[in-house]
């Protein structure tokens, strides 16, 4: 057997790809065409709407002594939420807008900690307002961006990075525990901080190290996560969940209609019992074990709240002869309290955004390719941290005011490490009403 006679005939394969163009193929040739022109539009309308936003960052001094319960700071974010708005098919396509986001970051700089917030600037009364009214004594200063003046290019730059993004391990309609878990009320230590292990981490890089967290918040409006939660409790008691259309649905309405009966369902009816289905459709909430009944009640608890989109991001910067890889492992590990078997957990996203590749077979021949890719991953994570981009990496998951507030909070005391977090020095007080004026 000849190798041309293995090869296919060329004249036959455009023969055919012709006949199927001029009975109908062109169209589906002019949908792609529409959409990826489409996708052209919509991403230069975003560009440009995304450049015209105008941004303020916020640097928070907590109280010296800070012994307000981590429930303050879930009221803020209940109150931030307020950003939240209803965009109309002109905003969304016309105009290219979409809702608007804040950036939550907790930096270390040499082992000196800062908390900054990153707000449109429409709503830096809002932010300061939400952080007043739980935080009277603490001090908010609006400063430049700390990241402005610093570029990063794995080719030329004298420093090195390392980053990587945060996952849930489950489906984000379950909750991570939260800062109430961790509440004793019988116990000695009636508080404790779940956050506490993360602060000693970042207290302990080196004047020449900066290691930031950053966590992006996009408000939600509950309609646009809420039934997911409501699906998702269905499925565990065992109700019927309402058929939601697909876009399979669509391809097999004409079939359905000359058939007089739905392919689909006598599809999925194919070797399965008809009473087993019947079974299904039914509340089977008291055969459930109490670990399954505690998994529902998170999930209905996590939802009565109002929710963010969310984003997490880690940078790790040092200079290139000083660059010591290990310091990321102690701030990884403060996650792991969070999570438990009952409940979600965070995990460094190590297949996508991860910047260290890891060789499948070889490391000399796939030298060249976990160069290249190292190289790409790092300055996408430079690129995401420093444009505050919610867009770049990782798809985003949803946490609601109680979650966000347990990742995001000050100390509850400030006492252990107050040294290396920016707070303020004296305690703050209105004047005595019957303060006597002068005139001038």
């Amino acid at each position: 057997m000849s190798f041309s006679s293995v090869l296919p005939n060329f004249v036959t394969v455009f023969s055919i790809f012709v006949t199927i163009f001029l009975h109908g193929g062109w169209l589906l040739f002019v949908l792609v065409i529409i959409y990826i022109l489409y996708r052209l539009y919509y991403r230069e309308i975003y560009s440009q709407w995304e450049h015209s936003l105008e941004w303020t960052y916020l640097q928070i001094r907590v109280p010296k002594e800070n012994l307000t319960s981590t429930l303050a700071v879930e009221s803020i974010f209940g109150q931030m939420h307020a950003l939240h708005t209803s965009l109309t098919f002109a905003n969304k396509y016309v105009e290219g807008k979409v809702q608007q986001w804040y950036s939550l970051e907790l930096i270390s700089l040499g082992g000196k900690i800062s908390f900054v917030v990153r707000t449109p600037k429409k709503s830096k009364d809002l932010v300061e307002a939400s952080f007043y009214a739980q935080y009277p004594d603490a001090e908010m200063t609006e400063i430049a961006d700390y990241m402005q003046n610093l570029n990063y290019d794995p080719e030329t730059s004298d420093i090195n990075i390392w980053g990587a993004e945060y996952k849930l391990l489950d489906d984000d309609v379950i909750p991570i525990k939260t800062y109430k878990d961790f509440e004793h009320p019988s116990a000695e230590e009636k508080i404790i901080d779940p956050l506490a292990s993360q602060f000693e981490a970042l207290a302990k890089m080196s004047p020449h190290e900066f290691y930031g967290i950053q966590i992006i918040i996009q408000p939600l409006g509950d309609a646009e996560w809420k039934p997911r939660g409501e699906v998702k409790v269905k499925q565990l008691i065992g109700e019927e969940v309402p058929h939601q259309a697909k876009l399979s649905d669509l391809f097999l309405a004409p079939f359905n209609w000359f058939a007089k009966f739905s392919f689909k369902d006598a599809l999925l009816a194919a070797g399965h019992d008809h009473e087993a289905v019947q079974k299904n459709q039914k509340n089977d909430w008291m055969s459930l074990t109490e670990a399954a009944k505690e998994r529902v009640n998170l999930i209905e608890k996590k939802i009565g709240k109002p929710g963010y989109k969310t984003k997490i991001r880690h940078l790790y910067i040092a200079p290139k002869d000083k660059f010591d890889g290990s310091k990321k492992a102690i701030v990884i590990g403060s996650y792991r309290p969070l999570g438990s078997v009952m409940t979600n957990q965070f995990k460094p996203d190590t297949k996508v955004t991860w910047t260290g590749v890891e060789y499948n077979i070889s490391p000399t021949l796939e030298r060249p390719y976990i160069d290249y890719e190292e190289k790409r991953r790092k300055r996408l994570i430079f690129k995401g941290y420093k444009e505050r981009d919610i867009h770049i990496g990782m798809p985003a998951f949803i946490l609601n005011i109680e979650e966000l507030a347990t990742i995001y909070h000050f100390p509850i005391s400030t006492k252990a490490i107050s040294s290396t977090i920016e707070k303020t020095e004296s305690k703050k007080s209105q004047a005595p009403v019957n303060l006597p004026i002068g005139e001038l």
